[in-house]
């Protein structure tokens, strides 16, 4: 997978990490004492198994040190509005944490706005969009909200985001009933993606709208009726009727604040394209740490956007790493009240074949918003 993404944080926590003063000890990390202490304690709550001394265990003590000072150094900052913390990603590797990504985005210009897959509904008239940034809005309130999911070491991200929106709008809008987990290995595994939009497919990456095209074809089983036994990434036969089959999806416009809001008031929870790099440090708070150049890499769920009376205003996501990750599996991200320069947090992904994926990838694609939260976005019609 090429995701020309690092892992660890981002290049400014590095340098603090580096900068730090370390102590030698008998494992001859260059970590300090302390630092061995506190690992021990994560290996012990996380079911670690490297035998101490070995390589394994001390690059991975090498890079848990730097992520711990780099945790320290940003909660001693007066003016931050979120808060940093040690959870299961701490110690990760590069590969590892790449691992977990896999969403690019298809970008679509004005000229040519042709669907992605049959019964795609593209860009909407601009002034059909009401203004509702003085309200506040929250999908918590639907049951399928808590179908929280860890990915593992997989790029199913696109899978997981693409299905949850899918149970989500299924519920709101009465089309599933009982309420329940749909397969997203069925989406996973099935999907075909002949041009390579996103990556290979499965694990190795694709993209919510090829996800919701296939589900309009062939529909989606229930989980608990989808059985893959193992990682192998082939389509399994199954002969149970679909859960929930929609009938087609919008994709909305690039880089547009007000799209995003007003369908997510109005239609509910929208896949969202972002830059995850910076995230494996986040335990709670309104996140402002990632730069306008961002490069798009990971898939969530936007389930809500509200204010924050210490904080500001805020989007809200569900992430896909599991229910120990940030605030219960949620995270909230700063959201800007324009999409123009710098008011809108605009900038430019300069790696957009990491991206995008598609064999056609252009060289420069614009991004606004934090972590380029208004890049890509789109959402079910069931």
């Amino acid at each position: 997978m090429a995701f020309g993404m690092h892992y660890i944080v981002s290049a400014f926590l590095v340098a603090i990490a580096h900068s730090t003063e370390v102590v030698h000890t008998r494992s001859g990390s260059g970590s300090g004492s302390s630092d061995v202490a506190a690992y021990e304690a994560f290996r012990s709550r996380h079911g670690r198994e490297e035998i101490p001394g070995s390589a394994s265990y001390e690059m991975r003590l090498k890079v848990f040190s730097q992520r711990r000072a780099a945790v320290k150094a940003h909660n001693a900052d007066p003016n931050k509005i979120w808060v940093a913390g040690i959870n299961k990603f701490a110690d990760m590797m590069d590969e590892e944490y790449k691992a977990m990504l896999g969403y690019r985005r298809v970008h679509t210009t004005p000229a040519v706005q042709a669907p992605i897959m049959r019964g795609a509904s593209f860009v909407q008239v601009e002034n059909e969009y009401v203004d509702y940034s003085k309200e506040e809005k929250d999908y918590k309130f639907l049951k399928s909200s808590t179908f929280l999911r860890e990915q593992g070491a997989c790029g199913s991200c696109w899978a997981v985001a693409a299905v949850g929106a899918l149970e989500m709008h299924g519920e709101l809008y009465e089309k599933m009933s009982p309420v329940q987990q749909l397969s997203f290995k069925q989406m996973m595994d099935c999907t075909p993606n002949p041009h390579h939009c996103g990556g290979s497919g499965g694990c190795s990456g694709a993209t919510a709208e090829l996800g919701f095209g296939y589900a309009e074809s062939h529909g989606i089983v229930a989980e608990k009726e989808y059985k893959d036994g193992d990682t192998d990434g082939k389509c399994r036969e199954f002969h149970h009727a679909p859960a929930l089959q929609p009938h087609g999806f919008t994709k909305l416009p690039e880089n547009q604040l007000m799209p995003l809001m007003s369908s997510l008031y109005e239609k509910g929870p929208i896949v969202v394209s972002v830059d995850a790099e910076p995230w494996s440090i986040y335990q709670s708070g309104v996140f402002n740490g990632c730069a306008q150049n961002a490069t798009v890499n990971h898939a969530v769920l936007l389930v809500g956007y509200g204010t924050d009376g210490a904080s500001g205003d805020y989007w809200k996501i569900r992430n896909s790493w599991g229910s120990d990750f940030g605030e219960d599996g949620f995270m909230r991200i700063q959201r800007h009240s324009s999409d123009q320069g710098k008011a809108g947090f605009c900038g430019t992904d300069h790696d957009p074949r990491v991206g995008v994926g598609c064999d056609d990838a252009p060289a420069t694609l614009p991004v606004c918003g934090m972590c380029g939260i208004l890049s890509d976005s789109s959402y079910p019609k069931v």
